[in-house]
């Protein structure tokens, strides 16, 4: 069996890496879902309301909103 480690028990460059990546994953699903919400339905590859409640729902360290950036946008 594991051993759950509590957060405050982590070491300090542990924490560091995931307050940034925990920040950097909020960011850029904020980032996704204003270009979600500002685009027209015609540019993005799948319907918008699957998009942004996945952004909301997933926690993915910035995994679903590079995928959002990387496919789920049309491009010209």
């Amino acid at each position: 069996m594991s051993v759950k480690k509590k957060f405050e028990n982590l070491p300090g460059w542990l924490k560091a890496i995931m307050a940034v990546g925990g920040t950097a994953d909020v960011v850029l699903r904020v980032v996704a879902m204003i270009d979600i919400i500002k685009r027209d339905a015609t540019e993005i590859n799948g319907p918008k309301k699957v998009w942004i409640p996945a952004l909301s729902a997933v926690s993915s360290m910035g995994i679903l909103p590079a995928a959002y950036f990387r496919w789920g946008r049309r491009k010209y």
